[in-house]
C-alpha cells in the first residue's frame, strides 16, 4: 500500500513538519475520513446500546451520553480537519490540530474507561441495593371514594 510506505517516523517529530501552515492536500486522508465516518457511525451504535441498557440499569444513562459525545464530536471535528486539509485552508489544515485532535481522543477515551471500570460497578450496586429494598416495602394505599 502506497499509505504506509509514505510513513516516516522521523517527520512526526520535527516541528516544521507538524507547523506547516498549508500541508499538501493530495496525502493519504481519504484514509482517516473513512475513520472519521465510522466514529459517527459508532456513536449511533453506542447510542442505541447504551439506550437499551439503561432501561434495565439506570446506572448506564450518562456512559449512553458520554460514549455518543467522544465517538460524534471526534468524528464531526475529524471531517472537518479533513475538509479543510482538502480546501488547503491554512492554519486549519495543519497537521497540529490532527494531533491535537488525537491527543484529545486518547485523554477522553481514558477518562470513559475508568468511568466505565471504576463508576458505573458502584452505581450498579448501589441500584440493586435499592432495588432489593424496596421489593420489602408495602405498597401505597389506595385511596378508594
Amino acid at each position: 500500500m502506497e499509505l504506509f510506505t509514505n510513513i516516516n517516523p522521523q517527520k512526526l517529530i520535527n516541528p516544521d513538519y507538524i507547523f506547516e501552515k498549508t500541508p499538501p492536500a493530495n496525502s493519504g486522508y481519504i484514509y482517516l475520513s473513512a475513520i472519521f465516518g465510522i466514529f459517527m457511525l459508532m456513536s449511533i451504535f453506542f447510542w442505541f446500546r447504551y439506550g437499551r441498557l439503561k432501561t434495565k440499569i439506570p446506572a448506564y444513562a450518562p456512559m449512553q451520553f458520554k460514549m455518543f459525545n467522544l465517538f460524534f464530536y471526534s468524528g464531526l471535528i475529524g471531517l472537518m480537519l479533513i475538509f479543510f486539509r482538502w480546501q488547503e485552508i491554512s492554519y486549519l489544515g495543519s497537521r497540529l490540530f490532527m494531533i491535537v485532535l488525537l491527543g484529545g481522543f486518547i485523554i477522553w477515551s481514558l477518562y470513559l474507561i475508568f468511568y466505565r471500570v471504576k463508576v458505573i460497578p458502584k452505581a450498579i450496586i448501589r441500584f440493586r441495593e435499592k432495588e432489593n429494598f424496596n421489593k420489602y416495602l408495602p405498597n401505597p394505599k389506595r385511596i378508594s371514594n
